[in-house]
């Protein structure tokens, strides 16, 4: 027997058994009466509800000084007001911009431009019921100024703890010695509200 006549045979052949299932499927009940059919469900299953992050205002004050080792020193004084959230899982993130105050000043004449903004990122978490932050400069503006007060460095080192509560408040002093003999000092006043 020539292949392509098989091959025509067992397609003729698989055709007649799908046929004959077809038939024999249309004339079968697929729910007799000793089958129950399957009842629509009428009851929702509750999604897991997604806590809110709570929000909070940090305001940020820091009076810096940044003693060269050449001789003279910088001073500068930050404020930041800062929205924060703190999510459902402890973490804690938020930005702002950091803005010079009046009086910044070097003893000493200098060609480089004092930073006027610095744009800050907040991350944390929540430690029982307080909150431990940590800052990071992101830009400074205007473009190709520097922080010469030492503002950035002391505020980006350590950690800075708040207590988690309306109306809080935190002080901090913090002092960066150098290898090259500069020295830069910080003191900090965190400020919490809802």
């Amino acid at each position: 027997m020539p292949g392509w006549l098989k091959f025509v045979m067992w397609v003729l052949i698989l055709l007649v058994c799908a046929a004959v299932g077809a038939f024999i499927a249309s004339r079968s009940n697929l729910f007799p009466p000793e089958v129950a059919a399957p009842s629509p469900s009428t009851s929702v299953s509750p999604s897991p509800s997604v806590e809110p992050p709570v929000r909070w205002r940090l305001t940020l004050t820091s009076r810096t000084s940044h003693t060269y080792r050449v001789g003279g020193a910088c001073t500068s004084e930050w404020r930041m007001r800062a929205p924060i959230r703190e999510m459902p899982d402890g973490a804690v993130a938020g930005r702002g911009v950091a803005r010079l105050l009046a009086g910044a000043r070097c003893d000493f004449p200098s060609g480089q431009v004092q930073a006027e903004t610095i744009a800050i990122r907040i991350t944390g978490v929540r430690d029982g019921g307080t909150f431990e932050l940590r800052f990071r400069a992101l830009e400074v503006g205007p473009p190709g100024a520097q922080d010469l007060g030492g503002f950035v460095r002391t505020l980006s080192v350590p950690r800075h703890s708040i207590r988690a509560r309306d109306g809080a408040t935190a002080r901090r002093t913090t002092t960066i010695e150098d290898p090259v003999d500069e020295i830069q000092l910080a003191r900090t006043t965190l400020t919490l509200s809802r």
